[in-house]
């Protein structure tokens, strides 16, 4: 059985969503035709980079899983990089034009910047180089970080699928980033808006519209008073912020009218002992989907998603969205499925809540069209036989994806 890798930055039961999520889902997909393995780091947490877990390698569900040792823990100095790229990329970048940053950020300081935002693991890129030869395909999973970015320096072209997971943010223009892209054979892009968002950036790329498989089942509705949900990394950077504030304005207008339930991991301070708000952190898969078929609403604040896996989960439940339409790819999800609506700014969304609690029957008119548009594009079959024909080159002649 020939083998495949997937290279990632994390990888543990523990760690839900995002990235890291994708390439487990890949590596369960593909299990039944390759022998699979994913190549990560030691770490657990994404601030730091600590090395918590063993170096080596352990089997899970049929997947052997490698890990490597970050050469070291992320520190101020990345953070005062970090400031100063924001700061740059202000002054000089043209949102969704090429980069502009060539002048202040030269090619050495922007793979110092890579490297020192970790995880940085010699371990793996020295498996690349001793063992890429044995491996079928490999997928580097998200090109931010050193584990895909140093990694394609050691890995074959020939061989060598980004999994970009990109976002319109300020480390997407830097140069390096655009170098590395034409180091594969193929980009395996989520939606069509991140793919037309890397052609802007980087050129355009080989490769195909490949998605993620969504859970479709229906599931039993929680009871209790209404609420609108959400599911995620409960972070800034999530505009989880922002969210708590727009949703105490909607409180000022409507007391008592809505509860705003938070699920996922707690990364940030301020929201315990809200009113109106009920934190559950992490819950069983079970549960999410109960809460989410039992929801007003689901809101995904954040401007930074390259897929949204929780969005269209809500969706599969036939439960509307709200969604922050400074993202295209959640923009896209909303006005094409027809399954929600999409916000700029707080009056908008109150404006959105409003709309959809004078809705007589919201699952009728955003519900059911949510569900067929889950069902039409991301059913588990239909990425699996797009993965295996990519990999295999039995998906027809090479092309711009």
């Amino acid at each position: 059985m020939s083998k495949v890798a997937l290279v990632v930055q994390r990888s543990h039961p523990t760690i839900v969503g995002g990235s890291e999520a994708l390439a487990w889902v890949y590596a369960e997909l593909l299990r039944d035709r390759f022998a699979v393995e994913i190549l990560t780091s030691t770490a657990l947490d994404y601030v730091t980079w600590r090395s918590e877990l063993p170096e080596g390698a352990e089997t899970r569900d049929g997947v052997t899983v490698r890990r490597f040792a970050p050469a070291r823990e992320r520190t101020d100095y990345w953070h005062r990089l970090n400031a100063r790229l924001a700061r740059d990329y202000k002054a000089a970048t043209v949102p969704g034009a090429p980069s502009q940053l060539d002048g202040p950020w030269t090619l050495p300081m922007q793979e110092e910047y890579i490297r020192r935002q970790g995880p940085d693991c010699p371990g793996l890129y020295r498996h690349l180089e001793a063992h890429a030869h044995e491996y079928q395909a490999l997928l580097f999973v998200t090109y931010l970080y050193p584990t895909s970015y140093f990694g394609l320096a050691h890995a074959p072209a020939d061989r060598s699928w980004l999994v970009p997971t990109l976002h319109d943010e300020p480390t997407a223009y830097l140069s390096a980033y655009r170098h590395m892209a034409r180091r594969v054979r193929g980009a395996l892009w989520l939606t069509a808006p991140e793919r037309e968002i890397g052609h802007a950036l980087w050129g355009e790329i080989p490769g195909l519209l490949v998605a993620m498989p969504v859970v479709t089942e229906p599931a039993a509705p929680a009871s209790g008073t209404p609420y609108l949900l959400y599911c995620g990394r409960i972070d800034e950077a999530k505009g989880c912020r922002e969210l708590l504030e727009m949703f105490e304005r909607f409180r000022l207008k409507h007391p008592n009218r809505l509860r705003l339930v938070l699920v996922g991991a707690e990364h940030m301070t301020g929201i315990r002992g809200r009113p109106g708000v009920e934190y559950r952190g992490v819950v069983s898969d079970a549960e999410k989907f109960s809460l989410m078929a039992g929801a007003t609403a689901v809101v995904m604040p954040s401007a930074y998603e390259s897929f949204s896996l929780a969005t269209l989960e809500a969706l599969a439940q036939r439960t509307p969205v709200l969604v922050n339409e400074a993202c295209a790819v959640l923009a896209d999800h909303a006005r094409v499925s027809g399954g929600g609506l999409a916000y700029r700014g707080a009056e908008p969304f109150v404006a959105g809540l409003e709309q959809i609690l004078a809705e007589p029957d919201p699952r009728r008119r955003w519900g059911d069209p949510g569900r067929d548009y889950v069902l039409a594009r991301y059913h588990p079959d239909r990425v699996r036989d797009a993965l295996v024909d990519e990999l295999t080159g039995t998906g027809g002649p090479r092309r711009a994806g």
